[in-house]
């Protein structure tokens, strides 16, 4: 016999998404990273999926590494500007927005290790936290997907117990006509 969550707590799908790369244009894309507001440039078959799933009952969390902080190539007001323009071209569809400042080439110890930094699970876990607490739910790994383009996405879902789908292929089911169930 199963355990029951507390008092007015149910279980909801969640999507996992990386950014650079699976929702917005990354450095392969644009030649360049993503480092302000305007370098933002949606996939619009990303917007198209993350309301089919919105639509269809799931949470939408952004989990990015944006280590040029830790590196100085990028500030943090400058990070959480361009995530915001990310959610306001994708119609204020994530439920949250969590990323990474760490990178392991930092000089300074603290920006160099961490718990958060992909193939890490510290994102997924602090927004199930944040989440939880916010709309009174919880977040099983088997109602989660996570969507990447990168090695790094898709060992964080192996590591989280998440199913992973690449981006590529997320992003053409935008194309089908059929009906669409998740």
């Amino acid at each position: 016999m199963r355990p029951k969550p507390p008092i007015g707590e149910k279980p909801r799908k969640v999507l996992y998404l990386d950014f650079d790369g699976t929702v917005r244009h990354g450095k392969e894309e644009l030649g360049r990273f993503v480092n302000k507001p305007d370098d933002v440039v949606i996939f619009k078959e990303a917007v198209t999926m993350i309301h089919r799933y919105k639509k269809a009952g799931y949470r939408i969390v952004g989990i990015s590494n944006q280590g040029g902080i830790a590196l100085g190539y990028i500030t943090q007001a400058d990070c959480a500007a361009a995530m915001q323009t990310t959610n306001i071209l994708c119609g204020n569809a994530f439920d949250k927005i969590l990323w990474c400042s760490h990178h392991p080439d930092a000089k300074d110890p603290e920006w160099a290790r961490c718990w958060c930094r992909k193939p890490r699970i510290g994102l997924i876990i602090e927004g199930c936290l944040r989440m939880s607490q916010d709309f009174k739910e919880y977040y099983p790994p088997h109602m989660a997907l996570f969507v990447g383009d990168m090695e790094e996405d898709r060992q964080c879902a192996e590591n989280a117990n998440i199913d992973f789908m690449w981006a590529k292929d997320w992003r053409a089911l935008a194309h089908q006509v059929q009906a669409f169930e998740v």
